[in-house]
Formats: structure tokens, sequence, C-alpha cells
């Protein structure tokens, strides 16, 4: 395993690096807006394939390629050849406070040995299939525990704990609503 500290790295992040890129944002905010898109196609039954190509970076458009299948477990009339779309909500919330947590680690100071996230949640199938109004088709509560091994102080990593809740943005995009805006287009062949 490569060592996740050296002398301008912690956790593997470059710490002179995030410290210029908080600068650079603090002192310029129109520096620090960031969009993503996804695209996803239907694939067929309970299969979808969406794919990454790109995002903005301070009004820069960036390039990068990246497919990611989802499926259904065959009980949910899937052919189970992928994690399923609540599988990936998961896993990217597991990832994004993944990053908050070795990152901010980094800016504290903080050495991680390990760090894992697990979260789990509960839906009634009625919502998602109309059978009942009054359920609602998403999570009431999701539970997510966080492990972490290091030697820094119980206080330090109870402060970094509230720090990554408090500005990981799937956290956010978990805990508090989200305005969604749709659009509907009708291709008629």
């Amino acid at each position: 395993m490569p060592s996740l500290m050296t002398k301008e790295t912690l956790n593997g992040i470059d710490v002179p690096t995030l410290e210029a890129v908080a600068e650079t944002v603090k002192n310029n905010p129109a520096q620090g807006t960031v969009a993503f898109r996804v695209k996803t196609e239907w694939k067929g039954q309970t299969k979808s394939v969406s794919t990454v190509s790109g995002y903005m970076l301070g009004g820069k458009t960036l390039s990068r390629h990246f497919e990611i299948p989802a499926d259904e477990p065959h009980e949910l009339l899937g052919e189970n050849t992928a994690p399923n779309p609540q599988e990936l909500l998961m896993a990217a919330l597991n990832a994004c406070m993944s990053v908050g947590y070795a990152a901010s680690a980094a800016a504290m100071g903080i050495v991680l040995e390990n760090l894992e996230i697990e979260t789990e949640g509960q839906l009634d199938l009625r919502g998602f299939l109309g059978l009942d109004p009054t359920i609602k088709p998403g999570y009431e509560t999701v539970r997510y525990t966080v492990r972490i091994r290091s030697s820094a102080p119980l206080e330090k990593l109870e402060t970094l704990h509230r720090a990554v809740m408090k500005t990981s943005p799937n956290f956010s995009n978990f805990a508090t609503a989200i305005r969604m805006i749709p659009n509907l287009i009708i291709d008629n062949a």
C-alpha cells in the first residue's frame, strides 16, 4: 500500500495545492463555481448507463469520460448486472464524504489510518409502485456509520466529523431539500 503521508501530502492529499485552491476561491468566488452533468440512457428492462463527459470549473469546461451502469436485482425485475440507483446514490454520498474526511483531515493535520463509511436506508415499494399516495417513494431516514482509525485526539476527530457534515455537498443534498426543475421533451418518431 502506498504511503498516504509525505512532506507535502497528508492522507494522499496535496496540502499546499489544497491551500492554494482554497485561497484562490476565497479571493475570487467565481473560480469556485463547479457544474456537473450526467447523461443517462435506458438500455432496456431495468438497465441504464450514465455517462460523465466533462464538468465546468471556474467557467472552464474540462473533459473526462466515465460510464456508470445501473440495474436492479432479479427480485426487482432486473438482471442484477450492476448496482441499482439506490446503491449508487448511497455510494455517491459515501464517496463525497470520504473526500471531505481525507481533505479536511489533511487541512487539520490529522493522519487517517483507515476510513470506512457504511450507509443504509429503507424504502416502501408501495410508494414507488403508486399503490398508496400517502407513502413517500424515497427514504424517510438514512443512517450512516463512519469508522475512523487515527491517532489524533478524540476532540479533533469529532471536530473533523462536524466539519464534513457541514461542508460535504452530498451530505447537504441528502439532508436538505433540493429544488428540482423538470424539463420534458417528447420525441415523436
